[in-house]
């Protein structure tokens, strides 16, 4: 009877380790979410320097990573996503800008950028995620030249159809510094890329990247 007792709590402990391991494997460790909760929230609170409400953590199984969901303490419609990202330099990424510059709050960025890039062209003015690096960026970026920009990173075009070589280049790259200035006064990290070309075909387009720490860099 003892050795019947014994089978069927090493048997059920069995069953229950199983059971475990197979819920950790499709949603994560409660203590897993914990940690990540606390990371992702240090995440964006630094990056953005304001409030956040951190609503809800989720695992993706398939990548083997957790993904958050959070919104500006005052503005609960403003709801985006956080990842982990392991080519990441701070290991997490968010669509936060792209999900701010849809909204009208992002008004006030928009005036701002027209006022310096009147020239800009409007159909082009629209916040993308960035999918493929290598096709973006090209080589010649040191900046990002060494990882693998996640997809939830937010890129922002200001297209000129303008020669670069015909235009005051001192006074274009002015704007470009007081852009850089302004877009990190305003807590609002985003890559911003700035491009003169006479027309969409040109191959000796003039490109500028102003990145998410405020650096100009040319192509």
């Amino acid at each position: 009877m003892k050795a019947t007792k014994i089978i069927l709590l090493v048997f059920a402990g069995l069953i229950l380790t199983f059971s475990f391991y197979a819920y950790t494997v499709f949603y994560g460790t409660p203590w897993g979410k914990e940690e990540q909760e606390g990371n992702m929230q240090n995440y964006i609170t630094e990056k953005y320097q304001n409030e956040f409400v951190l609503s809800k953590i989720n695992y993706n199984f398939l990548s083997e990573t957790y993904q958050g969901y959070a919104y500006p303490k005052d503005h609960s419609n403003l709801l985006f996503i956080i990842e982990q990202d392991a080519d990441s330099p701070r290991g997490y990424s968010d669509n936060y800008p792209k999900v701010l510059w849809d909204n009208e709050l992002a008004t006030n960025l928009k005036a701002q950028i027209k006022e310096l890039f009147p020239d800009l062209d409007e159909g082009m003015f629209k916040a993308l995620q960035i999918k493929d690096k290598g096709e973006i960026f090209g080589p010649k970026i040191p900046t990002y030249e060494e990882i693998n920009v996640s997809i939830l990173t937010t890129s922002i075009p200001i297209d000129i159809k303008i020669n670069w070589s015909k235009i005051n280049q001192n006074n274009e790259l002015q704007k470009m510094k007081k852009l850089s200035q302004f877009l990190q006064e305003a807590r609002f990290p985003v890559l911003i890329e700035v491009r003169y070309y006479e027309n969409d075909m040109d191959e000796q387009a003039k490109v500028f990247f102003i990145t998410e720490e405020g650096d100009i860099i040319e192509k």
